[in-house]
This record gives structure tokens, sequence and C-alpha cells, in this order.
């Protein structure tokens, strides 16, 4: 298997039929392979294939600086194979809210009266676990205004983690964008508005003169830069105010360089029964009207080459297919423990096995979808590595082996309403970012 294709290489290599560059690209392709297949096998519940190429690829020498990263992967997806509830393997996967503070006041967002900010004792926690992570998710707030945010981005650069940033791009500059395309983050700039009446109406105290003229800066620095990885995406919530403006949101993706386009929907926990259409004064027209949108920008971002993200309720679906409605109630009924045909081969989420997520009070859970009525911890007064594999984390992932409903879990995880990929999350096949 790999491990016979990795011999080949180390013969190439000897006998001079491949220089040394090529040797290292060779082997960085083949340590990503093995990445994506692996965690491939596991969400499929191909147990078998995991324990497999975990022994297959014991012997492979892996470069110094991404070995700790490439053996804890492959013992935490052993891990998850065999089904552990306490892990030797660290977290791989951080989401972590740095800061309460932001420079706007959106009409969505009750953020701002937390007045919290990461402890300083977490920042040397997450410094300390950067090379074991592959996957960072800067949060805020406004992540720009927390004091050390520059300083855990730096260390995440220096061991070629995976970053992503959630900003709304107004406090952008120049010397931070030369940084982020440096470190290859992926940006998300949460833009809700294409005019400037309905962005300001919704981003009370944004400018949205500043914020076209960062997008420019951004695009153009961006083109400066011969060899870079990083991609900006652009994240649209979708409300009373906005609805008219989504169906046009991939032109201005396009326009301003974005190789993604997320389109959320809110949650029931944001009241605003005027804006919150998705759970307040709903009706057939509105749905209809999400039907055609959805249609519409599906056909725009494939012309236009974005990566679509849509999160809106396929109202089309749940409408007209009662095949799709009787498989869900089946599927359901499962999930709740009113079936025993539960495939125990395959997880139906291995999130608990893989992140945390440091939320803007300080609360620990292991995805910002979990309830949050419930925490594992608090970053507060616990530390990352006890919260691991505490009480509460592991019986998570108990419950989760047993196909239990408990109170933990969200109805919208259980019920499928959430997204696999986030459930069952595959890292970027190309983490490894070396110079060659």
């Amino acid at each position: 298997m790999y491990y016979k294709e990795y011999l080949s290489l180390e013969n190439k290599l000897k006998s001079g039929s491949i220089n040394g560059q090529d040797y290292k690209m060779s082997v960085r392709n083949l340590l990503n392979r093995i990445i994506v297949e692996i965690q491939e096998n596991n969400i499929n519940g191909n147990v078998k294939a995991v324990k497999d190429i975990y022994n297959d690829v014991k012997n492979i020498n892996v470069p110094a600086e991404v070995k700790k990263r490439f053996d804890n992967i492959m013992l935490n997806e052993l891990e998850i194979a065999e089904r552990k509830v306490f892990l030797k393997s660290k977290m791989r996967i951080l989401y972590c809210a740095v800061t309460s503070l932001c420079n706007v006041k959106c009409i969505m967002c009750q953020i701002v009266k937390n007045k919290w900010e990461l402890p300083e004792h977490a920042v040397d926690e997450i410094i300390a676990a950067m090379p074991y992570l592959e996957n960072v998710v800067w949060q805020g707030g406004e992540v720009f205004l927390y004091k050390h945010f520059e300083r855990l981005m730096d260390e995440a650069g220096k061991y070629n983690v995976n970053q992503e940033i959630g900003t709304n791009g107004l406090l952008l500059n120049e010397r931070i964008i030369k940084k982020l395309i440096t470190y290859n983050v992926d940006l998300g700039i949460s833009i809700d508005g294409l005019t400037k009446e309905v962005y300001e109406y919704i981003r009370a105290g944004a400018d949205f003169d500043l914020l076209i003229n960062n997008l420019r800066m951004l695009k153009k620095i961006k083109s400066d830069f011969s060899s870079q990885k990083t991609n900006w995406h652009l994240n649209v919530l979708v409300m009373k105010k906005n609805l008219n403006q989504i169906e046009y949101f991939p032109e201005f993706a396009k326009e301003h360089g974005f190789a993604k386009l997320c389109i959320n929907s809110f949650g029931p926990d944001f009241d605003s029964k005027e804006e919150n259409i998705f759970h307040y004064n709903k009706s057939r027209e509105f749905e209809l009207k999400i039907i055609d949108i959805k249609k519409k920008i599906n056909r725009k971002c494939r012309e236009f080459g974005i990566e679509l993200f849509d999160s809106l309720p396929d109202f089309e679906t749940l409408n007209n297919n009662s095949d799709a409605l009787r498989a869900k109630d089946e599927n359901n009924a499962k999930l709740s423990g009113n079936s025993h045909e539960i495939p125990k081969e395959a997880l139906f989420c291995q999130v608990p096995w893989r992140r945390i997520f440091i939320d803007s009070d300080g609360s620990i859970r292991p995805e910002c979808f979990c309830d949050r009525k419930y925490s594992i911890g608090n970053i507060a007064s616990d530390r990352i590595e006890d919260v691991w594999n505490n009480e509460f984390m592991q019986r998570y992932r108990e419950c989760i082996i047993n196909g239990a409903n408990h109170n933990l879990c969200k109805s919208d995880c259980l019920e499928r309403r959430i997204p696999e990929k986030v459930l069952n999350y595959v890292v970027n096949p190309n983490l490894f970012w070396w110079d060659i």
C-alpha cells in the first residue's frame, strides 16, 4: 500500500532518478492522500480499512516539520475507528471566539453584551497546541480588536496551520492583508447588503464605502502575490431587509474576487419577528421566493466558478417530495432510539473526536452547533487539555457511539439539518504548505 509507495520514492531518490525537490513534493502528496483516505474510511464506517492504513504507514519517515501533526492524525483516526471515548490523541480543529468586542452593532447579534475576551492563559495553551492543529477558525466579535490576535495568527502561520478568520472587513489594512496572504488564511467577510442603505441598516455603525474600498485593496494586494493559496469567502445572512438582494450576491462575489459564497438563514434563537422570516410570519409566497433564489444563485455560482455553501431551507423538497419526507421521518426514528437498525459501523457525527469550540462567553463545546444550554467547560477556569477528555466530552462520544438520542445534541444535528460536512469534517488535503 502506501508504505511500498514510500519505499519506491526512497529508492528513486537514492538512485538519482528523482531529485530532492521532486522527492519532497511526492512525499507531501503521499501524506496528504493518506490523511484523506483514512478520514473518508472512518466516515464511511470502514473500520478495517482505517486500521490497515494506520498499520501500513507506521514506518514512513515523516518530515520533522509535520511529524507531530501527521502522527496525531493517524492516532486520532485509529481511536475513532476503535470507538475510544478517552483519547490519547490531541484536538485537531479549534473554533475560537477571541473577543466579544466589535466595531459595529449588527441588528442580529447580541455578542457585544458579553464584554468578554480570551484569557491570556488560553492564548499560551492554544499556541502550545499549534504543532498538532490542522485547522483553526478565529471568530469574534471582531477578531482584529483582540490585543493578542496577531500573535495567535503569527504562531499558526509559523506551524502552517490552516486558518479561517471571520470578520466584517472594516479593520483590514495593507499590513494585515499581506499577513493573511502569506499565511494562506481563508478569510470570511460578512456582508449582508449590496447597497449602502441596506448594509448600514443591518450593520449599524458600519461604513459601506469603507467596506468597498477595503475589498478593492484586498483584491489588488492579492493580485500582487505571484504564489498564494488563500481564498476569500463571502458570508451572507438572509433576512427580510435584504431578501430582494440575495440573488445578486454571486455577481458581487465575482466582482470582488471571492472564491466561495455562503448563504445562511436565521436560527430560531434570533427572536426579531420582523427580520427573522424563517421562523416568524412565514407564507407560501416567501417559500416560493426562497425556491427561486436558490435556483438563481446555484446557476450563477456554477457559471462564475464560485463555490456555493447554501444553507437555506429546501422548501421545494420539503413541500413536494413525500418520499424524501418519509425517508427523513424513518431516519429520525432511528436516530431518536426508536429503532434498532442504526448501523454501528459509521458514526453520524465525529465532532467530539476532532474539535473544540470556545464560545464568546468562554463556554466550551465540541462545536458551535451543539446545544448552548450545555457546555463541557469554561476557558476561564478550565484547561483545554483537561476539557478534551473530561467526563462531559466522554459522554458526548459515548452517546454518539451508542446511537442514542440525548439532551447534549440538538435536534438539528440528529435530524440531519446540519450539513454532513460539518458533522464529519474531512480536513483540507493540502494542509502542509512546505517551501519546495
